[in-house]
């Protein structure tokens, strides 16, 4: 008798514990979907587009980029948001979009890469259903913010303009997508060595200043004092 008890009990106690393993994994596959979609968003085609990659997913909890970007005082440059629509164009995986979706009435997250937006989409899943439901993913190509004329009241630019080819008609396509009395708010680096940024191809904060009056932009003003690294311009 001794001899068939004992098997039966150690197949009951495997049988357990399996059980047990399974309903751990389920529960911590939401636990787990930040770290894994930031696991395979940022493997890239090359080693410099990955390391771009890994910075740029993790710059929302990065303090050393909250440092010198700011983000807070950039997005107070547009005073009240409530009730808005803003256009984050140049989005990447969010930095600036899932601040902006906690004030504004809706955010569009513009991007070339569609990775990003996956990203983007995957974090809506950790956010409050109130916050999440305000942001809507939108994949563009090159030279084309993919706006509709009068669509938005805001229009925030992060470290895209440098990288922009025809950057007079892009403008005027985005100042047409802005509502009247809507504003435009543009960052972008300095010139000069620094720690962050591209090492080449930055635009003065003048030239972009001469840019946005022939795209037809009025009232501007540029701030070159409240970011270490960057400069911040206004414009409607």
């Amino acid at each position: 008798m001794k001899k068939q008890v004992f098997p039966l009990f150690v197949l009951f106690f495997c049988s357990v514990a399996v059980f047990s393993c399974k309903e751990k994994t389920k529960n911590n596959s939401k636990e787990h979907l930040f770290k894994e979609s930031i696991d395979s968003t940022s493997v890239g085609e090359a080693g410099e587009v990955e390391a771009e990659v890994k910075i740029d997913i993790n710059s929302e909890v990065d303090p050393e980029r909250g440092q010198w970007q700011s983000p807070e005082l950039v997005i107070r440059k547009f005073g009240g948001l409530e009730h808005k629509i803003v256009a984050d164009i140049g989005s990447g995986t969010g930095y600036f979009t899932i601040p902006l979706a906690r004030m504004a009435k809706k955010v569009i997250a513009i991007e070339i890469e569609q990775r990003y937006l996956d990203y983007i989409e995957d974090r809506k899943l950790e956010l409050p259903i109130e916050h999440a439901e305000v942001i809507e993913t939108r994949l563009t190509v090159e030279d084309e913010p993919n706006l509709h004329a009068e669509e938005v009241d805001a229009v925030l630019m992060v470290n895209v303009f440098y990288y922009l080819q025809h950057r007079v008609d892009y403008m005027r396509i985005v100042k047409k997508a802005i509502k009247e009395n809507g504003l435009l708010v543009l960052v972008d680096f300095k010139p000069g060595d620094m720690p962050v940024g591209p090492s080449e191809n930055k635009v003065p904060a003048p030239v972009v200043v001469d840019i946005l009056r022939k795209a037809g932009f009025s009232s501007i003003e540029v701030d070159v004092k409240s970011l270490q690294y960057q400069y911040i311009i206004t414009a409607n």
